[in-house]
C-alpha cells in the first residue's frame, strides 16, 4: 500500500526528491519538462505557494483573535455580578454603519477574486474595498472617542472595565482592517493602465477580508452576548 503525504508536505517531498536523484533542473523549475521530469514531480507553483503562506498566516491570526477573546470572556465572567454592558445605546448605530462597510468591503474583494485577473472589475473592486474599509477605520475611530470620554467615573483617567474591554475588542479588529488596507493599497498601486490585480492577490486578499468579517462577527456576539 503506498502512502502519499497530503497537504503542503507532499510539496516539500517533491523538491527533496528531485533533489536527492539530481533531476531538480539548473535553470529552476520552470525547465524541468524539458529535462523529462514528470509534471506531477514539479513543485508547488506561485499560488500554492502563497496559498500555504496565507492559511499560515490566517492561523496565527487566529490565535491572537482566541487570546483576545479568551481574555474578554475571562475578565467578564470575574466581574458578571456586576457587569453594565459593553455597549452603550449610541454605540449601536456606529457598529452597525461598521458592520454594513465591512460587509460591502468583504463582498468587492470576493467579486474581485471572482472575475479573475487583469480585468477592471477586478481593480475596480480592490478599489472599493480599500475605500469602504478606509472609511470603516474612520468610524471605528469616532466611536471611540466618546468612549474615552464617558468612561472616566472617577475622574482619574481610566477607563470603565466595560469600556475598556469594547475599545479593546473593536481596536484589535480595527487594527487589522488598518493592515488590509495597507496590503490593498500596494496591491492597486502595483496594477497598472486600470488592469485589475494578479490572481495570487486577488485570492489573498478575499481570504483575508472574508476572515476579518468572520471575525467581526464573532466580536458583535461577544459585545452583544455578554
Amino acid at each position: 500500500m503506498s502512502y502519499s503525504t497530503p497537504g503542503p508536505l507532499r510539496l516539500l517531498e517533491r523538491v527533496a526528491r528531485l533533489e536527492a536523484s539530481g533531476d531538480a533542473p539548473d535553470d529552476g523549475y520552470a525547465g524541468a519538462g524539458a529535462r523529462g521530469v514528470d509534471a506531477s514531480e514539479i513543485p508547488a507553483s506561485e499560488s500554492e505557494v502563497l496559498g500555504l503562506g496565507m492559511k499560515l498566516f490566517l492561523a496565527s491570526l487566529t490565535m491572537i483573535f482566541g487570546a483576545t477573546f479568551a481574555a474578554y470572556g475571562i475578565i467578564w465572567w470575574r466581574s458578571k455580578d456586576t457587569w453594565q454592558g459593553a455597549v452603550d445605546s449610541g454605540e449601536v448605530t456606529r457598529l452597525a454603519v461598521a458592520t454594513l462597510l465591512l460587509v460591502v468591503a468583504d463582498l468587492a474583494a470576493a467579486r474581485a477574486y471572482r472575475s479573475g485577473a487583469g480585468t477592471k472589475v477586478a481593480f475596480n473592486s480592490t478599489r472599493l474595498t480599500l475605500i469602504t474599509a478606509l472609511i470603516y477605520v474612520v468610524v471605528q475611530s469616532i466611536s471611540w472617542i466618546p468612549l474615552i470620554a464617558q468612561g472616566d467615573p472617577q475622574g482619574d483617567g481610566t477607563l470603565r472595565m466595560e469600556g475598556f474591554l469594547f475599545l479593546m475588542l473593536t481596536l484589535a479588529h480595527a487594527a487589522h482592517v488598518l493592515g488590509g488596507v495597507v496590503a490593498n493599497g500596494i496591491v492597486l498601486a502595483r496594477s497598472t493602465g486600470g488592469r485589475g490585480p494578479q490572481a495570487g492577490s486577488l485570492q489573498m486578499l478575499y481570504q483575508y477580508w472574508r476572515f476579518l468579517t468572520v471575525m467581526w462577527v464573532l466580536v458583535l456576539a461577544l459585545l452583544f452576548g455578554m
